[in-house]
């Protein structure tokens, strides 16, 4: 069964349609089946249930069960590696163990491909299983975390990472490049102007902001996190780094923690400590604010209300439905198996699980609809012009992708609206739809609309093109940068293991070691973070539910843009001299939020 039925429906707006009452009684029984509840994660709206349109198809289960059997794989290797001194009897049951664990998961797989319904419940052993043989160790060296890496291959960044280039491109081409801004006033800068100047000579540190030259990567927002002691006590910053542009290449000038102030080139260790930092304090608010809280959780309200709203054949059900697919069942599992007390998130995160649910729903709570339109939030963080931040992959893949749907969306609505405002404001699903959005008892959102109403097809063009860009590219951006990037923990720590050092010089290899996450911890992080980044299922562009012959010349145009793009930003990655940034190619990026 497919994630929703696609079924060949007649597209029309509610005032063009010759059969009120049957559009009336479809969309009772949709809001029959798709409820609200509050308590999941508290305060934000979620699927009471996922209706059985909801749940997943065998050919997505199956690509999932692909790669848990390589993470299965990989753990049963690694575990073995650590056991390869043991004498001969113990390897002979070493291999044993092996074997029945292999045959576990040819049970479990089977189980998958007989009983799909039985979702859960499998997945659940799968995770079990896998769970109970992560390797231990200090992790005194980066031998130890290499050798983690058996079936699943060592990452590129394991060899980067140390890089100070590597540190600066992260904030621009890494998991979360949606952090840095333009420095704007001297009261941002925490460095000397001697400081400054071995970068930049000659210039003075106002000169330097007012040419647009520094910029500035601010987690102050992470000190709302409590750490967590869960298995063992966890450290967080929130640190500031600012950068510098030189040679048209972000440089790193200085990182303040607390109230210390580490340089490159001064004392090793300490400022390799100071990058830890940075990196586990943008972990967090990756994972819990631009991931789940800017995506999963965000998406999930419009779902609901377009299910709940718009008839099965009006114009932007449509549409729309393709780029929902799974996302209710997949965040019904994250609130079930990643969200809750000594799962995942609370295993291996910096947060206590309470306080970090809660500094994920805040963030979804002051999430602004009509500011975070991708043009504008650039604008807003003052990193909008290529010719003073000229390497930006994030940015400038992203729009090529943003202006390629816009484009389709407003292609699209032309056709059943005809460029008519005043078409828009007759359509009463339509008013329906925003008003629930913003209702207590709906989805719960706020600066949505146009004064509690869509007026203009222009705002509609807007709207439409931020969901299917929030549930696609933005969750594609954000989602599978965990495979080849956070799955080493060295490179991006979801948590410091000793507390932030109390001088910016000192520190020794043995203190960098012990801030490290523990290996049985480096696992998890592994293990969580390729099976996320590493299941993509559908792709951008690919509607088989869309079935109105007026729509086909638009689609194929738009199909062709993104195969244009494809080879844009293929070219763009030959060029780029630090990475690639293979995260926003068309054919990386699936239709919805379904992993």
């Amino acid at each position: 069964m497919p994630f929703f039925s696609r079924q060949a429906l007649l597209p029309l707006l509610p005032q063009d349609d010759p059969n009120p009452a049957k559009r009336a009684q479809d969309l009772a029984i949709s809001q029959g089946a798709y409820r609200y509840n509050y308590t999941y994660i508290p305060e934000l709206p979620m699927a009471q249930s996922v209706p059985n349109d909801d749940r997943p198809s065998l050919k997505w289960l199956l690509a999932v069960a692909d790669i848990a059997l390589k993470i299965l794989f990989n753990t049963v290797l690694t575990k073995d590696q650590k056991k390869a001194n043991d004498t001969k009897d113990k390897q002979k049951a070493n291999d044993r163990e092996s074997s029945r664990n292999l045959e576990k998961y040819n049970q479990i797989l089977q189980r998958l491909t007989i009983n799909p319904n039985d979702t859960e419940a499998t997945l659940e052993d799968l995770g079990n299983m896998i769970e109970a043989l992560k390797a231990s160790g200090n992790g005194d060296s980066f031998a130890e975390y290499d050798e983690l890496f058996k079936a699943i291959s060592l990452p590129d960044v394991s060899k980067l990472f140390k890089k100070d280039d590597w540190f600066a491109w992260m904030r621009v081409a890494g998991p979360n490049p949606l952090v840095i801004e333009r420095v704007k006033n001297i009261s941002q800068v925490f460095i000397s102007e001697d400081k400054y100047q071995i970068f930049i000579p000659d210039e003075s540190l106002e000169e330097g902001i007012s040419r647009g030259r520094l910029y500035i990567a601010d987690y102050s927002i992470v000190s709302q996190l409590n750490t967590g002691s869960y298995p063992e006590k966890k450290y967080i910053t929130a640190p500031k780094a600012l950068f510098v542009v030189k040679d048209r290449t972000l440089v790193p000038v200085g990182i303040k923690i607390d109230n210390i102030v580490f340089y490159p080139n001064t004392d090793y260790w300490s400022w390799e400590i100071a990058k830890a930092f940075v990196q586990i304090a943008d972990a967090n608010h990756h994972e819990l604010i631009s991931h789940l809280g800017h995506t999963h959780l965000v998406i999930e309200a419009f779902v609901l209300a377009t299910r709940r709203c718009l008839a099965p054949n009006h114009p932007l059900n449509i549409l729309l439905l393709p780029h929902f697919e799974g996302t209710l069942f997949i965040n019904d599992q994250a609130q079930k198996r990643l969200v809750t007390d000594n799962a995942p998130v609370d295993a291996l995160l910096a947060g206590n699980i309470d306080s970090s649910r809660q500094f994920s729903v805040q963030s979804v709570q002051k999430f602004n609809f009509n500011k975070a339109m991708l043009p504008v939030t650039f604008a807003d963080r003052g990193i909008d012009d290529p010719n003073l931040l000229p390497n930006y992959p994030y940015r400038d893949d992203g729009l090529l992708i943003w202006n390629a749907i816009k484009q389709w969306v407003a292609d699209y609505l032309n056709i059943y609206y005809q460029n008519s405002d005043d078409n828009v404001e007759e359509d009463t699903e339509l008013q329906a739809w925003i008003t629930e959005l913003l209702s207590p008892t709906g989805g719960r959102m706020t600066n949505i609309g146009e004064g509690g109403k869509i007026k203009t097809i222009a705002y509609l063009e807007e709207c439409i093109t931020l969901i299917i860009f929030t549930a696609s590219a933005q969750h594609a951006a954000v989602n599978f940068p965990q495979s080849t990037i956070m799955s080493y923990a060295p490179a991006i720590p979801f948590a410091g293991y000793t507390p932030a050092p109390t001088s910016a010089v000192g520190a020794t290899k043995e203190d960098y070691f012990n801030l490290l996450p523990p290996v049985s911890q480096a696992q998890g992080q592994l293990n969580l973070n390729f099976l996320l980044g590493s299941v993509c299922y559908t792709r951008l562009g690919d509607y088989t539910s869309i079935l109105d012959m007026r729509v086909q010349k638009r689609l194929r145009n738009f199909q062709d843009n993104l195969k244009a793009i494809e080879v844009t930003i293929r070219g763009r990655n030959e060029r780029r001299t630090i990475g690639s940034y293979p995260y926003l190619r068309p054919s990386q990026i699936p239709q919805s939020i379904n992993i």
